[in-house]
């Protein structure tokens, strides 16, 4: 990463609070905040909420973070909730607009946030998402992943749009995303005890309520997750059970399984392309373990709480 130098504000965009849950970051926690402090739309202020971190890098942040106000809240590991602690955050937060990026999230250029703001002008704009890009370690199935989730298209979702991007109508992003604390905050906040998605049911309640949520694909983060096929296995099992729970508010714009199907063939098509063979074929593994994994976690009421447990990636759920 370059030094942390600090760049002007850009006194013409809106001030926004930025806001980095955080769990044993590491480095790559380090590196968000450098290349945060690096943008050319500096935060007005910093909110850290560190969950029962022991790594040490935790207490570098404040220095990194410069001048800028600084923020530091400590929960423990019982405390923590997807939705439930980005809502603590929102509440405290001072402006207007709030930034959410997770830990492992790095600004891939100066300009990002930049962008985020510039989108905000737009009317009745509840939040603006940025585009993924993989990390330089990625692998070909992850890398892949993220081109196809995260085109080079900007895309506007609201109630007009739902017809044309189904279920994508909802999607954004809980690793980098703008949200309008007004808006968000009417619409009741992100909802607590979600096993994940908070983004995206925050989504659906306030385009519902008539905001319109954008990807904004200039403003680009790194982010990505080399998992394994059983790790896919728990996360879709996750968001079989997310869907399951809130199929009245997710499936008014349509099902997921044509979402599916594309995604198989553009990621055959990419892997084939760029001669990751051994990649393609482990990609069957991968997306057979991710349809069982949904399947049986939209199915999840019939197993109990301890077999849950043990199919999922976020065990605390189910203590």
């Amino acid at each position: 990463m370059p030094t942390s130098k600090k760049q002007p504000r850009d006194t013409a965009l809106p001030k926004y609070s930025l806001v980095i849950p955080v769990r044993n970051g590491g480095e790559l926690l380090l590196d968000c905040l450098r290349a945060a402090m690096e943008q050319t739309a500096m935060p007005a202020e910093i909110i850290v909420f560190d969950t029962d971190s022991n790594d040490g890098a935790t207490a570098q942040l404040k220095a990194i973070a410069a001048k800028t106000p600084f923020r530091l809240i400590k929960i423990s590991k019982h405390e923590f909730d997807h939705g439930g602690t980005r809502s603590a955050a929102l509440r405290i937060a001072r402006h207007d607009w709030v930034l959410f990026i997770t830990q492992d999230a790095v600004f891939a250029n100066p300009g990002s946030v930049a962008r985020l703001l510039e989108a905000t002008r737009q009317p009745k704009v509840g939040a603006v998402y940025a585009r993924q890009l993989p990390h330089t370690n990625a692998t070909p199935l992850a890398s892949s992943a993220r081109f196809i989730n995260y085109g080079e298209e900007r895309i506007v979702q609201n109630l007009q749009s739902a017809a044309s991007l189904g279920i994508k109508t909802w999607f954004t992003s809980n690793s980098c995303c703008l949200w309008h604390k007004p808006t968000l905050t009417k619409a009741g906040g992100f909802a607590s005890s979600l096993i994940l998605g908070e983004d995206m049911h925050a989504a659906a309640r306030i385009i519902q309520a008539g905001a319109t949520v954008i990807y904004e694909p200039e403003a680009e983060v790194r982010h990505s997750h080399n998992y394994s096929a059983w790790q896919e296995f728990t996360r879709y099992f996750d968001i079989g059970v997310f869907h399951s729970q809130h199929a009245d508010l997710l499936f008014t714009a349509g099902s997921a399984n044509k979402e599916g199907f594309r995604f198989v063939k553009r990621q055959a098509s990419l892997l084939w392309k760029s001669a990751a063979l051994l990649s393609l074929m482990l990609m069957p593994f991968h997306i057979a373990a991710k349809f069982l994994g949904y399947k049986l976690g939209r199915k999840y009421t019939v197993f109990g709480r301890r077999i849950c447990r043990m199919l999922s990636m976020h065990k605390n759920y189910w203590k």
